[in-house]
């Protein structure tokens, strides 16, 4: 019994589905192209007797195609850079709500200086070389090289792909630089796998016979309501600072006062303490650290210490004794500090004789 329950319901899911073409999306209604198909039946009789039921002919049109899209940033976060750096990458989904497989045509531009954001900083610099590409595994994650795609191929209805729009950051901009960039989509012809579709176009009249195309998409970042496309906005931050360096020069003595009360005099020695501060909100790593011998002064051997304290904003006398062979060439003092942590401070210091 449940066997030929199961197959008369599949016979009659096939059947209403053969009679009304493409199923109906939850979100997006009926499928454009779907025919709908219709018979009224009348029933009469003449004289008392019943007559056979008289069928109407069949009307019949098509559902047309309701396009609409949305375009959305991911995260609600700027993309942190640093000046000079290159592909850089803000993230974006684009969603069909057509009730249609469509393909969807995609660009990108700075956003216009003096103009706010969706994430509510204004624009005050630009960013080049701008280009967008589709997520081409469904990972979410830029993969250069793999994510080649430049438009949006076949989108079934209620699909969504991720976009990534990739962009150089200049050499130098204003501090505190905020770039805006803005993703638009546009809804195009689907149908031809492999090939980018045209530009849908809104149908003037209707014609029952054929599927129309009416815009039903809301205004988006930089669009307008029914215009077949919809844009969001990502931007880039330029980093705060992170590390804080402040740098002293105490004289330790000189030949006639000893370590009493020195001063800078021929022969005096003078130890420079560099302190490197973390200011930010994560850890600094591989921190180097370079100083020139000044003019006027010569190294004092073996005076270089590395990993030292501060105590009241000035340098401790401690830290590790640094090899010369590996922080001095005879011009200059180069340290590495292997981490600084959050709100800390970790210092180089090392002395030179005057001349």
């Amino acid at each position: 019994m449940k066997t030929t329950h199961r197959w008369m319901i599949a016979n009659a899911l096939a059947a209403l589905a053969a009679a009304w073409g493409p199923m109906a999306s939850a979100a997006t209604g009926a499928q454009a192209g779907a025919n709908v198909n219709n018979t009224a039946t009348v029933a009469y009789s003449v004289g008392g007797i019943p007559q056979a039921p008289v069928s109407s002919n069949t009307a019949s049109f098509v559902v047309d195609r309701k396009v609409n899209l949305t375009v959305a940033e991911v995260g609600a976060a700027a993309t942190l850079v640093s000046f000079g750096q290159t592909d850089q990458v803000t993230t974006f989904t684009v969603t069909n709500t057509t009730n249609a497989t469509q393909d969807f045509r995609l660009f990108a531009l700075n956003t216009t200086l003096g103009v706010q954001t969706q994430l509510g900083r204004v624009d005050n610099f630009g960013v080049n070389n701008i280009r967008v590409f589709v997520d081409g595994n469904g990972n979410g994650v830029y993969d250069a090289g793999f994510d080649v795609a430049t438009y949006i191929d076949e989108l079934a209805p209620d699909g969504t792909k991720t976009v990534f729009v990739v962009a150089d950051i200049p050499a130098s901009g204003p501090a505190g630089g905020v770039a805006g960039v803005e993703l638009t989509a546009v809804a195009a012809t689907g149908g031809a796998g492999g090939v980018l579709g045209a530009d849908l176009v809104q149908s003037l009249v209707d014609n029952p016979t054929q599927i129309d195309t009416v815009f039903a998409d809301a205004a988006g970042y930089a669009d307008l309501v029914r215009d077949g496309r919809f844009s969001a906005s990502d931007e880039y931050d330029i980093a705060a600072p992170t590390a804080q360096v402040i740098k002293t020069a105490v004289v330790i003595s000189d030949p006639l006062n000893g370590v009493l009360t020195p001063k800078a005099i021929p022969g005096a020695v003078i130890e420079y303490c560099i302190q490197v501060k973390n200011i930010g909100s994560q850890p600094l790593t591989g921190v180097a650290v370079t100083d020139a011998i000044p003019a006027d002064t010569t190294y004092l051997a073996n005076s270089t210490y590395v990993g030292g304290n501060v105590l009241l904003g000035a340098c401790l006398f401690d830290g590790a004794q640094a090899t010369d062979a590996n922080v001095f060439n005879g011009a200059r003092v180069a340290t590495t500090i292997a981490n600084i942590g959050i709100g800390a401070t970790v210092t180089t210091r090392f002395r030179v004789t005057v001349n």
